[in-house]
């Protein structure tokens, strides 16, 4: 692996081999962001590079590219877009939708609020874009100012989508934090290190959304550990505290989103983005609205004479006044019944408020699948089928339940994960009959595919080529194409008598023919000369099979003598 870091992506590099580095727009813990432009496209980009001290961890790396490969699979106009990602020479990167706006965090810089309107209305946008996410399994994990954008038309979007979903349950608070900057915006599952799912987001959104009323964070302290802990342990302070304009309906619907119990607070994105909906047109919120400081509890000073010890009561008048006891006796069976009431509603209410929606994780690899699931508070089976498409190889490739369908949690969801089919030897074919290329086909988990016949001066029947080769590894059940001689092919043999040596064998040999010059000669009175061809075997115009020997005997311009004549006895 190379020693190039962050530190050595400069101006003018080509990552990829196509993303041209231009200038630095920021730099967090985790990764630093370039802008560039797509030299395919012609479009300016976002290259965000993994920060070294995390491109050394084969595990981070593969996490950080599987979740943002999950990422490019969303499209919302509230979401920055994820292009692509890739490796050169050990530089990690991710190429992303450029935005020209300003972050959500630039505005509140200095304890700035927004005005509560607008603050609805990003909010709302943040709503929109984790409602999408969540649809298809993913959790964003960091939601916070710096990753909410703002542009100039005062359009939002979010970005970083499945880069904070990288870090595993299992990481340390000081590691969270190193990556996260601030632990200001952190659930308090997220802070306990438990399992977490949609809801810590809401949570996170319920953080920036407090910020923007009041300017400043629920939480504060001098270290990360001391924030987490104001997580878990203590109340915010109301926010219309902070900030006169913050409307009952918008107070409660952030102290709701700020539930430190995951169930008291917004179950998804849609319901929160609907509450919010109804405060800024000034509708009654689902959310409660907290008590004004008029209306809690107060202590009553006692008033009136002290409590005085009753005289005797008068013989017969005790039994009088015993009407009491049967009205006694029904409000007790009132109460059991009403008890018995409310215990049975509380339970189905309980039963319905665990139905969660089963997410999306088709295309995702098993262990995000898995992962993504046990999130949502889901147990989760696999099962594996082979796949002959290479791209849906470890990815999940169907579930059951449905996406989206309402399921209990703690019930299980299967996921059907593609594995690759069994690596056999394709068998060397050439030589056999067909029928023997046939059998050593079938016998090697293959399929006998296109058999194609073909003349050649291999006897009839014999294989003479194949597809794949002998040796290759292919997938068990691929098909193997023979070719399979038809025999010699019948081709006339060119007359070249009298012709020269040289060009009788160039035609020959174009004919398909073999040439061989006897070491004979023979005289021809229609070709004197020497040099020439004075006969040839087979004849010319006869048929001969294509590639046999045509023999060729030299002219000679010597003419055979007559034996002399014989005398008479």
């Amino acid at each position: 692996m190379s020693d190039r870091t962050n530190d050595h992506v400069t101006a003018q590099m080509l990552l990829g081999g196509r993303y041209q580095v231009e200038s630095e727009l920021g730099r967090g813990g985790m990764a630093t962001v370039f802008k560039g432009t797509d030299t395919v496209l012609g479009r300016p980009v976002a290259v965000k590079v993994l920060s070294p001290q995390y491109a050394g961890d084969a595990n981070f790396v593969t996490r950080f590219r599987r979740e943002a490969q999950a990422a490019a699979r969303l499209n919302h106009p509230n979401l920055v877009s994820v292009y692509d990602t890739g490796t050169d020479d050990g530089i990690h990167f991710i190429v992303m939708e450029y935005v020209d706006a300003k972050t959500l965090a630039d505005y509140l810089a200095g304890g700035g609020r927004i005005m509560p309107e607008r603050a609805i209305e990003i909010a709302e946008a943040v709503c929109d874009a984790l409602s999408m996410a969540h649809a298809h399994g993913i959790i964003h994990r960091d939601i916070k100012p710096p990753n909410i954008m703002i542009t100039s038309k005062g359009d939002v979007k979010v970005t970083d989508f499945g880069i904070a979903r990288v870090i595993s349950g299992a990481d340390t608070l000081a590691q969270t934090a190193a990556v996260l900057g601030t632990a200001s915006y952190l659930s308090p599952e997220q802070a306990q290190s438990q399992p977490v799912d949609q809801r810590s987001d809401i949570y996170s959104l319920g953080c920036v959304l407090y910020e923007m009323v009041t300017g400043r964070p629920p939480f504060s302290g001098d270290s990360p550990v001391m924030v987490a802990s104001k997580h878990v342990l203590e109340q915010p302070t109301p926010p219309s505290k902070l900030n006169r304009d913050v409307a009952p309906g918008l107070e409660a619907v952030i102290m709701k989103a700020l539930a430190k119990n995951p169930d008291n607070r917004y179950q998804d994105a849609d319901e929160m983005r609907a509450d919010l909906e109804r405060a800024r047109l000034g509708q009654t919120v689902q959310a409660t609205p907290l008590l004004p400081e008029s209306a809690r509890t107060q202590r009553i000073a006692p008033s009136g004479p002290p409590t005085a010890v009753l005289p005797p009561v008068e013989p017969g008048e005790g039994e009088r006044s015993r009407w009491w006891i049967p009205a006694l006796i029904v409000l007790l069976i009132l109460v059991v019944l009403g008890t018995g009431l409310y215990l049975l509603a509380s339970s189905l209410l309980q039963d319905n408020a665990t139905l969660v929606k089963v997410p999306d994780v088709r295309g995702f690899t098993q262990d995000a699948a898995t992962r993504t699931l046990k999130d949502a508070g889901f147990e989760v089976t696999a099962e594996f089928q082979v796949t002959t498409n290479q791209a849906d190889v470890g990815d999940v490739i169907k579930q059951s339940p449905d996406p989206g369908t309402l399921l209990e949690k703690g019930k299980t969801v299967t996921i059907t994960v593609g594995k690759a089919p069994k690596q056999v030897d394709v068998p060397n074919l050439v030589g056999m009959t067909e029928d023997a290329a046939r059998t050593a086909i079938t016998d090697a988990g293959l399929k006998v595919g296109t058999v194609t016949p073909q003349a050649d001066p291999a006897p009839a029947g014999e294989v003479i080529g194949q597809s794949p080769p002998a040796g290759q590894t292919v997938n068990k059940g691929s098909t193997v194409d023979i070719v399979v001689s038809s025999g010699p092919q019948q081709v006339t043999v060119p007359d070249v008598v009298c012709e020269s040596l040289g060009k009788a064998q160039s035609e020959l040999e174009k004919a398909g023919f073999h040439p061989v010059i006897s070491e004979e000669t023979q005289f021809n009175a229609e070709c004197p000369k020497n040099g020439q061809v004075a006969a040839q075997d087979p004849p010319g115009n006869s048929s001969a099979s294509s590639g046999s020997t045509v023999t060729l005997i030299q002219s000679t311009d010597v003419p055979p003598t007559s034996p002399p004549p014989t005398s008479s006895p």
